[in-house]
Protein backbone atom coordinates (compact mmCIF):
# COMPACT_ATOMS: atom_id res chain seq x y z
CA UNK A 1 0.00 0.00 0.00
CA UNK A 2 1.62 3.28 -1.21
CA UNK A 3 -0.28 5.52 0.93
CA UNK A 4 0.01 6.09 4.84
CA UNK A 5 -2.73 6.25 6.86
CA UNK A 6 -2.13 9.41 7.93
CA UNK A 7 -1.79 11.07 4.31
CA UNK A 8 -5.27 9.19 3.67
CA UNK A 9 -6.77 11.02 6.94
CA UNK A 10 -5.24 14.48 5.35
CA UNK A 11 -6.81 13.82 1.66
CA UNK A 12 -10.37 12.74 3.78
CA UNK A 13 -10.28 16.47 5.61
CA UNK A 14 -9.45 18.25 2.49
CA UNK A 15 -12.21 16.58 0.84
CA UNK A 16 -14.81 17.02 3.75
CA UNK A 17 -13.82 20.60 3.78
CA UNK A 18 -14.33 21.38 0.14
CA UNK A 19 -17.60 18.95 0.27
CA UNK A 20 -18.98 20.96 3.09
CA UNK A 21 -18.36 24.35 1.33
CA UNK A 22 -19.75 22.94 -2.16
CA UNK A 23 -22.98 21.94 0.08
CA UNK A 24 -23.33 25.30 1.70
CA UNK A 25 -23.55 26.90 -1.50
CA UNK A 26 -25.49 24.47 -3.13
CA UNK A 27 -28.25 23.85 -0.54
CA UNK A 28 -28.26 27.92 1.05
CA UNK A 29 -31.72 29.30 0.77
CA UNK A 30 -32.75 31.85 -2.30
CA UNK A 31 -29.57 30.29 -4.23
CA UNK A 32 -30.35 29.24 -7.79
CA UNK A 33 -30.44 25.63 -9.14
CA UNK A 34 -26.83 25.44 -10.52
CA UNK A 35 -25.65 22.23 -12.20
CA UNK A 36 -22.11 22.87 -12.07
CA UNK A 37 -22.26 22.74 -7.46
CA UNK A 38 -24.55 19.60 -8.18
CA UNK A 39 -21.83 17.72 -10.00
CA UNK A 40 -18.99 19.14 -7.72
CA UNK A 41 -21.32 17.66 -4.86
CA UNK A 42 -22.02 14.28 -6.59
CA UNK A 43 -18.01 13.70 -7.47
CA UNK A 44 -16.69 15.04 -3.78
CA UNK A 45 -19.17 12.83 -2.44
CA UNK A 46 -17.77 9.87 -4.63
CA UNK A 47 -14.11 10.94 -3.81
CA UNK A 48 -15.31 10.78 -0.16
CA UNK A 49 -16.68 7.44 -0.39
CA UNK A 50 -13.53 6.14 -2.45
CA UNK A 51 -10.98 7.61 0.60
CA UNK A 52 -13.25 6.27 3.16
CA UNK A 53 -12.98 3.01 1.17
CA UNK A 54 -9.35 3.17 1.20
CA UNK A 55 -9.25 4.10 4.61
CA UNK A 56 -10.82 0.78 6.19
CA UNK A 57 -8.88 -1.18 4.08
CA UNK A 58 -5.52 0.20 5.08
CA UNK A 59 -7.02 -0.47 8.75
CA UNK A 60 -8.15 -4.22 7.37
CA UNK A 61 -4.77 -4.97 6.10
CA UNK A 62 -2.99 -3.47 8.97
CA UNK A 63 -5.22 -5.88 11.57
CA UNK A 64 -4.87 -8.71 9.22
CA UNK A 65 -1.09 -8.82 7.70
CA UNK A 66 0.84 -6.09 9.67
CA UNK A 67 4.05 -6.11 7.59
CA UNK A 68 2.06 -5.04 4.96
CA UNK A 69 1.76 -1.68 6.06
CA UNK A 70 4.57 0.92 7.51
CA UNK A 71 3.20 2.46 11.01
CA UNK A 72 6.03 4.24 11.25
CA UNK A 73 8.98 5.30 9.37
CA UNK A 74 12.40 6.25 10.09
CA UNK A 75 13.42 9.45 10.46
CA UNK A 76 16.43 10.17 7.91
CA UNK A 77 17.40 13.90 8.86
CA UNK A 78 20.88 14.70 7.41
CA UNK A 79 20.93 18.16 7.98
CA UNK A 80 24.35 19.29 9.61
CA UNK A 81 25.47 16.02 10.45
CA UNK A 82 27.82 15.27 8.05
CA UNK A 83 29.68 18.52 8.13
CA UNK A 84 32.86 18.75 7.23
CA UNK A 85 35.19 20.23 10.32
Amino acid sequence: MAETLGSLVDKLAITDLKLWHCQEQLFAPGIVENPTLKQKNESLLGQRERLIREIDAWFLSAVTNPETVALTNPQNKIYGQYRKE
